[in-house]
Protein backbone atom coordinates (compact mmCIF):
# COMPACT_ATOMS: atom_id res chain seq x y z
CA UNK A 1 0.00 0.00 0.00
CA UNK A 2 2.59 2.36 1.21
CA UNK A 3 4.68 1.26 -2.24
CA UNK A 4 1.79 2.47 -4.18
CA UNK A 5 1.67 5.89 -2.86
CA UNK A 6 4.68 6.43 -3.42
CA UNK A 7 5.06 5.35 -6.61
CA UNK A 8 1.62 7.20 -7.18
CA UNK A 9 3.30 10.75 -5.95
CA UNK A 10 6.29 10.02 -8.13
CA UNK A 11 4.10 9.90 -11.37
CA UNK A 12 1.71 12.91 -10.54
CA UNK A 13 5.49 14.95 -9.11
CA UNK A 14 7.06 13.77 -13.19
CA UNK A 15 3.41 14.56 -14.82
CA UNK A 16 3.24 18.14 -13.57
CA UNK A 17 7.56 18.24 -14.88
CA UNK A 18 6.44 17.61 -18.00
CA UNK A 19 3.24 19.78 -18.05
CA UNK A 20 4.87 22.61 -16.92
CA UNK A 21 7.97 22.25 -19.38
CA UNK A 22 5.49 21.93 -22.42
CA UNK A 23 3.46 25.20 -20.58
CA UNK A 24 7.02 27.10 -20.78
CA UNK A 25 7.68 25.87 -23.76
CA UNK A 26 4.92 27.33 -25.41
CA UNK A 27 5.09 30.68 -23.86
CA UNK A 28 8.56 30.44 -25.29
CA UNK A 29 8.09 30.11 -28.56
CA UNK A 30 4.86 32.98 -28.23
CA UNK A 31 7.38 35.47 -26.57
CA UNK A 32 10.02 35.52 -29.55
CA UNK A 33 7.00 36.37 -32.01
CA UNK A 34 5.55 39.16 -30.32
CA UNK A 35 5.47 42.72 -29.65
CA UNK A 36 6.98 43.81 -26.25
CA UNK A 37 3.51 44.71 -25.12
CA UNK A 38 2.12 41.53 -25.81
CA UNK A 39 5.04 40.66 -23.56
CA UNK A 40 4.08 42.18 -20.82
CA UNK A 41 1.04 40.99 -20.96
CA UNK A 42 1.84 37.30 -21.40
CA UNK A 43 4.41 37.56 -18.51
CA UNK A 44 1.32 39.40 -16.53
CA UNK A 45 -0.97 36.29 -17.36
CA UNK A 46 2.16 33.85 -16.43
CA UNK A 47 3.00 35.37 -13.31
CA UNK A 48 -0.71 35.26 -11.93
CA UNK A 49 -1.74 31.71 -13.32
CA UNK A 50 1.65 30.72 -11.00
CA UNK A 51 0.36 33.08 -8.22
CA UNK A 52 3.22 35.61 -8.29
CA UNK A 53 0.81 38.39 -9.02
CA UNK A 54 -2.36 39.18 -9.07
CA UNK A 55 -4.43 38.65 -12.48
CA UNK A 56 -4.86 42.63 -13.66
CA UNK A 57 -7.43 41.73 -16.49
CA UNK A 58 -9.71 40.28 -13.93
CA UNK A 59 -12.56 41.80 -12.01
CA UNK A 60 -12.06 42.75 -8.52
CA UNK A 61 -13.33 39.91 -5.80
CA UNK A 62 -16.39 40.95 -4.28
CA UNK A 63 -17.47 38.85 -1.27
CA UNK A 64 -21.01 36.92 -1.89
CA UNK A 65 -24.10 38.21 -0.44
CA UNK A 66 -25.38 36.10 2.03
CA UNK A 67 -28.48 34.67 1.37
CA UNK A 68 -31.40 34.29 3.85
CA UNK A 69 -30.47 30.50 4.84
CA UNK A 70 -26.93 32.08 5.79
CA UNK A 71 -28.16 35.07 8.41
CA UNK A 72 -27.64 33.87 11.52
CA UNK A 73 -29.63 35.41 14.30
CA UNK A 74 -29.50 34.59 17.64
CA UNK A 75 -30.99 32.43 19.99
CA UNK A 76 -33.87 33.52 22.14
Amino acid sequence: MLTAAIVTAAVLGVAKVVRDWLILRQVRAAMETCTPEDRVRIGMRLASALGGAPDLGAAPEQPPEPSADDVVRPRR
